[in-house]
């Protein structure tokens, strides 16, 4: 049995409130959810890069709502990913890492918990509702059919391509489908995550982008764990450089898979009038706090991420100040729907709905890094919420951490000792939101994965 939420509330006001859409839609809009896997805001022009590695996301957001300040649930991407398809933080839905015993009653690592059956995905719904859906996903290690996250898609292409085939892949179906029936259509792009996609743009900014590194961009990210990780010395400055380099390069090639969607869907017609969201899953540490990819904590590198969204038929760009989370993607779909799509999960896909601020977790980190010379740095829980210019991290080693964004961004200053009344404050509101988890959690595992699928995970770098 699916999830089913109560049917209350007001949909008009909330599609006032987060769409700012005077009147809802006489017919249901195809919609188009993509995310830019592994790429954080700041890298970004249209959040204010100087590297020109995204012009065609930074021409969308000028006819879209931009979100100055957007979250995701989690470093890394199953629970991201689920948090986006259900609404739900992960302390929720539950599809994440955790920490067991085995019969000898020793700690083993599970390296990940598939989202379950029981929980209703976006696509599961707008299935439902008469909607032909689809997902073309490049990231092969955790948005698959394994991990649960297939659920209510009628196709599901799980394949590691570039972004501009990715784009062309899903135009394919785009022709194909029934004309006379809405369709929601997913995209995931790998261009910006390890090993990252340093070929040439081939567009007019491949002359102003960094050159490719002459090192293959594992081997660089692989030198820079051993120098981080592996030493109190900083990283060396050139290697550093380097890899920057090349993810900067890896966005580039994911921003013009993004373009080829785009004129790809103009050409047909169908851009104009759908509901687009371009969001990410997580971002990349470089450097930041001692770290280097994702997953291994939840400082603002791996947790700011664009969130931009064009409503059918706008035009004209808007830049939203308040705070959302990749869980709110749900309720900017339904804020765009018919009452009679929209009502029957007026109360079922959450986000930060009835919460007090946005909220963030890591259960641990990956496989890879638990069983590295230095994983007892990362033998922990991690727990965020943002409340105003306020960010409170409780950890399950006592090592809690209390920042104000306002004034220190980097978080560079720990204020957990000298502001005890601002810390106990967020630890209270912290503790009330988690205690809005579901139960039980559910028993679903997942299967092995096969010798190619091992394979693909360690070339993903877990």
């Amino acid at each position: 049995m699916l999830r089913r939420a109560l049917a209350s509330g007001s949909v008009v006001a909330l599609a006032l409130f987060l769409s700012g859409c005077p009147s809802e839609p006489a017919t249901p809009p195809n919609v188009v959810l993509i995310v830019l896997d592994t790429v954080r805001a700041d890298h970004l022009g249209c959040y204010g890069y100087s590297r020109p590695t995204s012009p065609r996301l930074d021409a969308f957001a000028a006819t879209a709502d931009r979100h100055e300040v957007a979250r995701s649930t989690a470093p890394w991407t199953l629970p991201s990913h689920a948090s986006l398809f259900t609404g739900l933080f992960p302390f929720r839905h539950h599809a994440d890492a955790e920490m067991v015993r085995n019969g000898a009653n020793e700690a083993v690592f599970n390296d990940a918990r598939p989202l379950a059956n029981e929980e209703l995905t976006l696509a599961e719904a707008l299935l439902a509702a008469g909607y032909q859906t689809a997902a073309f996903a490049a990231n092969r290690g955790y948005v698959n059919d394994r991990m649960g996250l297939h659920q209510g898609f009628e196709t599901f292409v799980n394949e590691r391509r570039p972004g501009v085939e990715m784009s062309r892949l899903a135009h394919g179906w785009v022709k194909q489908r029934q004309p006379d029936k809405p369709f929601f259509l997913f995209l995931n792009y790998m261009d910006a995550h390890r090993p990252y996609n340093v070929a040439p743009v081939d567009g007019p900014n491949e002359a102003q982008l960094p050159k490719a590194p002459a090192e293959n961009p594992s081997a660089l990210l692989d030198l820079l764990y051993q120098q981080i990780y592996g030493s109190d010395a900083p990283p060396d400055p050139a290697l550093l450089r380097n890899a920057i380099d090349a993810y900067d390069r890896g966005i580039a090639n994911a921003d013009r898979g993004l373009g080829e969607l785009f004129d790809l869907l103009a050409k047909d017609g169908l851009l104009e009038g759908a509901l687009v969201i371009v969001t990410a899953d997580h971002g990349e540490y470089l450097g930041e706090h001692d770290l280097i990819e994702h997953s291994k904590d939840i400082y603002e590198p791996a947790l700011r991420v664009p969130l931009i969204a064009k409503r059918p038929g706008q035009t004209t760009g808007r830049v939203l100040d308040t705070p959302i989370s990749i869980a709110d993607v749900p309720r900017l779909v339904f804020a765009e729907m018919p009452e009679r799509i929209a009502k029957p999960h007026a109360n079922g896909f959450p986000g930060t709905k009835g919460t007090e601020g946005l909220f963030a977790e890591l259960n641990y980190s990956r496989g890879k890094d638990m069983a590295s010379p230095w994983g007892e740095r990362f033998l922990r829980e991690r727990s965020a919420l943002y409340l105003g210019r306020w960010k409170f991290i409780r950890s399950s080693d006592g090592k809690n951490e209390l920042y104000d964004l306002s004034v220190d961004p980097t978080e560079a200053q720990n204020l957990f000792a000298t502001k005890p009344r601002e810390a106990q404050l967020l630890l209270d509101a912290l503790e009330r939101i988690q205690a809005k988890a579901s139960g039980t959690k559910s028993s679903v595992t997942a299967r092995d994965p096969t010798a190619d699928e091992l394979k693909e995970l360690q070339e993903l770098g877990y």
